[in-house]
């Protein structure tokens, strides 16, 4: 996940750059973020499991994902039309790179829950 993050947030702004009007441009920034996307995707579902005991897991898991997807991913359409609107486009690339960073000091906070009794 720190890759990930990590990689994401490295190449945001040249990748931003990168997107001008041609589809083979499209085609490469779209591939090379969606690669750093695709290294946590692939764990954080086991990763959220862990995060919770078998009681409370679903309810652990499901209500904080959908309040920071409708808080994050739901305001950004709106937050990225705004600053474009006042001329502050490359605040939005900040916007994104800065949770990408919160993202990763939160993986350090994460405990190792290896060899240990998930249903308590």
């Amino acid at each position: 996940m720190i890759i990930s993050a990590a990689g994401g947030a490295l190449l945001h702004f040249p990748m931003t750059w990168l997107l001008k009007d041609s589809p083979w441009q499209l085609a490469v920034s779209m591939s090379v973020m969606l690669f750093f996307i695709a290294g946590s995707a692939a764990i954080v579902p086991a990763v959220y499991a862990e995060l919770f005991p078998t009681k409370i897991r679903t309810v652990g898991v499901g209500v904080p994902y959908s309040i920071c997807v409708a808080v994050f991913g739901g305001t950004a359409p709106y937050l990225q039309t705004w600053l474009g609107s006042i001329g502050a486009t490359s605040l939005f690339n900040v916007y994104a790179v800065v949770l990408l960073a919160i993202s990763i000091g939160f993986v350090f906070t994460i405990p190792e829950t290896k060899g240990k009794d998930l249903t308590h």
